[in-house]
C-alpha cells in the first residue's frame, strides 16, 4: 500500500515539472522575438529613400537624362551652387510619388535636402507632437545631406 502512494505522489510531481517545462518554452518564445513596430518603420523608410536617391531622372520629353539618378543630379547641382527656378520643379517631380506613397503608411511624409546653404523641403510637415522617424543621407563629398521624415 505504500508503495502505490510513492507511485502516486511520483505521477504528480513528474506532471508538475512537465506543465513548468512547457510554461518555461511558452514565456522564451514569446520573448525571444517580440514585434518591433519602430524597427519596421525605420526599414521601411530607408528602403523608400534608397530608393527615391536612385531613381532615373527623367527629361522633359520623358526620356531619362543620361542616366542619371538623383542623388547624381544633387551632387551635380551642389558643385553649381544654388539650384536654378528650373531645376527645383525636376527634383519635385521626382520625390513627389514617393512621399505621396510613403504618407499613406502612416500621418505624413517629407523630404529635406540640402544643397550647401541651400535648403529644399517637399512634402508636407504634420502638425507638432507624435514619433517622427528619420533617414538621412550624405552624398557625395557630405555638400549633400538628404534627409526622409515619417511621422
Amino acid at each position: 500500500m505504500a508503495l502505490r502512494k510513492d507511485r502516486h505522489g511520483m505521477a504528480m510531481v513528474v506532471d508538475a515539472l512537465i506543465f513548468l517545462v512547457v510554461l518555461t518554452l511558452l514565456v522564451a518564445i514569446l520573448h525571444i522575438a517580440p514585434y518591433h513596430e519602430d524597427e519596421d518603420r525605420m526599414e521601411l523608410l530607408r528602403s523608400y529613400h534608397a530608393v527615391m536617391l536612385s531613381g532615373e531622372l527623367s527629361g522633359e520629353d520623358g526620356s531619362p537624362l543620361s542616366s542619371a539618378t538623383l542623388s547624381d543630379y544633387l551632387i551635380a547641382l551642389s558643385l553649381n551652387g544654388t539650384p536654378s527656378q528650373e531645376q527645383v520643379p525636376l527634383i519635385e517631380r521626382m520625390v513627389n510619388g514617393t512621399i505621396a506613397e510613403l504618407g499613406t503608411e502612416r500621418s505624413g511624409a517629407w523630404l529635406v535636402i540640402e544643397l550647401g546653404a541651400t535648403e529644399l523641403r517637399f512634402g508636407s510637415e504634420p502638425p507638432e507632437g507624435g514619433e517622427v522617424y528619420a533617414d538621412r543621407r550624405e552624398l557625395g563629398d557630405g555638400s549633400v545631406v538628404s534627409t526622409l521624415f515619417l511621422a
